[in-house]
Order: structure tokens, then C-alpha cells, then sequence
């Protein structure tokens, strides 16, 4: 339990990494309790960024200057320099991706941290075992059904297997092609229900058991299949998704992104079930996600 507080201002403070900028920047607003994104959005110009040079560090002058550009004043302008020089000391040391207090809120003549988050880069969690040894564990917040699905799944030898709250199947053939595929269909505006990732080398039954895999989860309205052929042959794809097609025929609509090697011939195997094999990846999305709408 957590005592009850009547905040005038909520605030927000935080420290990330600028992958365009390649350095850490500090981001401070007047405007706290929404995402940061949703603000920057929303309100552009109440955000105040500083990119930190990592060989000067984070002083404390510059803590203060971005309080006067919120619009603080007096004690509550230095406690709040003392709260980002904090945050970038945690930054800092403990190697983190994001480290944030959102709200900061004003009470009285203090700010006071309502909520914060912290995001540890995962690379480098080695460094990291004094921090983590302190944390206790929460168990994950998934029902007996889920497990049961992901422990079928690798059985059936499907190496990436997770559940999310959106009703479109994806599967890619490699790691990369399914971290393009998830970006695409959530800047189109859908939503993944399940994601399953086969490996680099693939074979055709894998993909009759990926396709089973991501239809056993009810909510699946569309699967998107994302295919390069490096060292997978789009026929062999092909075949895997036509097997599974002729045994377990279904109303889910399939929409297939094709590329590479004997993809000629993967797209006539295709055509026999009447599923039509996409060039372009952004057309194929835009398409399950119409789908799934």
C-alpha cells in the first residue's frame, strides 16, 4: 500500500540512448503520466532533450537549466537538477537503456517519484549480477494455456515461439526478418497475436508445424508469413504451407511475402491453393493487417 498523495503538477524526467544521435540524452517535461512517446506526439515543444557527450558526463548545471525550461523555480528548480543527476548516475552505472520517474510530481514545496522505470540493456546483464541479485522474480503473467501451446511449439521444433494481445499470426525464417516484419504491421497499425521465428535453415515440415503452431491460438483472424530464401528454399516453404492447407483446411486467411531462392517455383506451389505470393513486404503487411481488421 502506498500513501495517498495530492500532487498540483505532474512532471517527467528521464535519461535514454539516441540511436540517431549515438549518444545518452536527458529528456525532461511539464507535462508527466503519459508515455513519452504519446507527449512527443502531443506536445513537442513542452519536451526539452540534451544530448550528453559520455566522456563529460552529466553536470549538474545542466540539470538546472532544464528545470528553468519547464518552468521551475527556486528549491523545487535544484531538486529536480538533483533527480536528473541521479537518474543519469543510475544510467551510468548499471549500463540502462531508459531510466525514468514519470510522473514526478510536485507536492507541496517537493517532488516526489509516483512511478519509475528502468530497462537494463540485456547485453550487459553480466555486469549487472550485485543489481539483479536484489530484485526478486515475478512469475510471468501467462495462463496454463499459454505454456502448454509454447511447450508444443518446441517440441515441434519451432525455436521462437510468444503470444501477444493482437489477432494476426506471424511467421518469419530468420530474426531479422521477423523484427522488420513485427515493426511493419504495428507502423500499419496491427496488432501480432502470436510470432513464431523458424531459424536460418528451415525445412518444409517445420513450416506445416509453425503453421499449426500459430493457428492453435483461437484469436489468430490472419497469418502473415514473411520468407527470405538464403539458405531456405521458397519451394520447400511452399510446400510446407500447402501440406498443412490440404490436411487442416481453414477460413484464416494466409498472406505470404516471398523472396529468393527458387521463388518461382514456390509461387506456383502456392497458386495451386490459390494463395497469392508477394514481391514487396509493405504490400503483404498492409494486407494482413486490412485482413485482421
Amino acid at each position: 500500500m502506498e500513501e495517498k498523495l495530492q500532487a498540483s503538477k505532474e512532471l517527467y524526467a528521464g535519461m535514454t540512448y539516441d540511436f540517431n544521435l549515438k549518444c545518452p540524452v536527458a529528456i525532461a517535461s511539464s507535462h508527466g503520466g503519459v508515455d513519452i512517446e504519446t507527449l512527443a506526439k502531443e506536445h513537442p515543444r513542452d519536451i526539452v532533450r540534451k544530448p550528453i557527450d559520455p566522456f563529460r558526463s552529466f553536470k549538474p548545471y545542466m540539470g538546472r537549466a532544464m528545470a528553468a525550461e519547464i518552468g521551475l523555480q527556486g528549491i523545487l528548480s535544484i531538486q529536480y537538477a538533483n533527480v536528473m543527476n541521479s537518474l543519469w548516475r543510475i544510467f551510468e552505472q548499471h549500463d540502462a537503456e531508459l531510466v525514468e520517474t514519470n510522473p514526478l510530481a510536485i507536492v507541496g514545496d517537493r517532488l516526489i517519484a509516483l512511478d519509475a522505470k528502468l530497462n537494463l540493456d540485456d547485453k550487459s546483464l553480466f555486469r549487472q549480477s550485485t543489481l539483479l541479485n536484489n530484485i526478486e522474480p515475478m512469475p510471468p503473467p501467462r495462463s496454463e494455456g499459454v505454456e502448454s501451446r509454447r511447450s508444443r511449439a518446441k517440441e515441434m521444433g519451432i525455436p521462437t515461439y510468444m503470444e501477444m494481445e493482437g489477432n494476426i499470426g506471424a511467421i518469419a525464417d530468420g530474426a531479422g526478418t521477423g523484427m522488420l516484419t513485427l515493426d511493419l504491421v504495428v507502423d500499419s497499425g496491427g496488432k501480432i497475436g502470436v510470432y513464431c521465428e523458424m531459424g536460418g535453415e528451415t525445412t518444409a515440415e517445420l513450416m506445416e508445424n509453425t503453421m499449426k503452431a500459430v493457428l492453435s491460438v483461437e484469436r489468430t483472424h490472419v497469418i502473415l508469413i514473411n520468407l527470405i530464401g538464403g539458405l531456405n528454399r521458397m519451394d520447400e516453404m511452399a510446400r510446407g504451407i500447402t501440406n498443412y492447407l490440404k490436411k487442416h483446411p481453414t477460413k484464416v486467411p494466409v498472406v505470404v511475402r516471398m523472396s529468393g531462392t527458387m521463388e518461382e517455383d514456390g509461387r506456383r506451389i502456392l497458386g495451386t491453393e490459390g494463395i497469392q505470393a508477394y514481391g514487396n513486404l509493405y504490400e503483404a503487411v498492409e494486407r494482413a493487417v486490412h485482413l485482421s481488421r
